[in-house]
């Protein structure tokens, strides 16, 4: 039986016409860049049956490697972290190139396919709990947000409006079985109006072939993606990350089977990512932070 954390078939809410999105297309402020994002949390998401943080305790490798690449980074932590394992995010931040920080839900529960009110009110929950907790350990207001699994609903939007946040950054303009279906969503930023936020997608291989541009997916679909990825990269990549597609934690043994086959490729995910990352700047990509897209586009509104 499927888990509420990971369960199973299509969510009946996930695409519920509850209203029409007022949205505007924006186009990317930079051509050639790469902005690499990390998801910041507990180990395989919602796979397991409860929160394991194994993975972010070898952050200080990746640390190691963006400042020897010289990459910068936007981490969106999962606020128990800030409980559970605070030294990791203490290595982010004191990391020698920039990191910028946004929050990522609490608790990272997945969403509830049963009851939409309930999922509401326990979504705003989410929302305000990890707004809070982000204020209390960075002393500052958060700007952005990141959904877990890229699961937003049409009225997460006013949620996020009504805690302040300027932008979201969780929408895969592609389909995920059981989780959403983007494959009609535009593939470039879009400002809301009615909620003055600027949504951030990630990035797909192109307008028909969408596959995120995700090193889980690299490490998913192999070198025959990786390589067509590398080869033809878009102009503009969001290359998204996780500490469990870099490391295999203690924890992968509890994955259930099909997960357990799913993440059996990152064994060696540092050697991925570097080798990512050092093919988009031999072709002339830049690096910058998710930040600097809201920036540059909040300004032309």
């Amino acid at each position: 039986m499927a888990s509420e954390r990971d369960a199973g078939g299509v969510d009946p809410f996930a695409t519920a016409p509850d209203a029409p999105l007022n949205r505007e297309d924006l186009a990317w402020p930079v051509d050639r860049q790469v902005y690499l994002t990390l998801d910041f949390e507990c180990d395989y998401g919602t796979a397991l049956e409860h929160n394991v943080f194994d993975a972010v305790t070898h952050v200080g490798k990746l640390v190691d490697l963006l400042e020897r690449l010289e990459v910068p980074l936007t981490a969106f932590v999962q606020t128990e972290l800030f409980e559970e394992r605070p030294e990791t995010v203490e290595t982010l931040r004191e990391a020698g190139v920039e990191v910028r920080f946004h929050p990522h839900s609490h608790t990272h529960r997945g969403r509830d396919h049963t009851d939409a009110e309930r999922d509401h009110e326990r979504t705003r929950w989410e929302i305000e709990t990890s707004t809070d907790r982000y204020h209390e350990f960075f002393g500052r207001e958060p700007t952005g947000y990141r959904f877990p699994d890229g699961n937003i609903r049409r009225r997460d939007y006013q949620l996020l409006a009504d805690a302040g946040y300027e932008f979201d950054a969780s929408v895969f303009p592609s389909w995920r079985p059981g989780r959403f279906d983007n494959s009609g969503e535009p593939t470039v930023p879009g400002y809301l109006p009615d909620q003055d936020l600027v949504e951030i997608p990630f990035t797909v291989f192109d307008d028909h072939f969408r596959v995120p541009t995700a090193l889980s997916y690299c490490q998913l679909l192999g070198r025959p993606y990786t390589d067509l990825l590398l080869a033809r990269p878009p102009r503009v990549v969001v290359f998204n990350s996780h500490m469990h597609d870099l490391v295999r934690p203690d924890s992968y043994t509890e994955l259930p089977r099909f997960y357990r086959a799913v993440y059996a490729r990152n064994s060696d995910g540092f050697a991925w990512l570097e080798r990512a990352l050092t093919a988009l700047d031999d072709r002339g990509y830049s690096f910058s932070v998710v930040d600097h897209v809201h920036d540059v586009l909040r300004e032309r509104l």
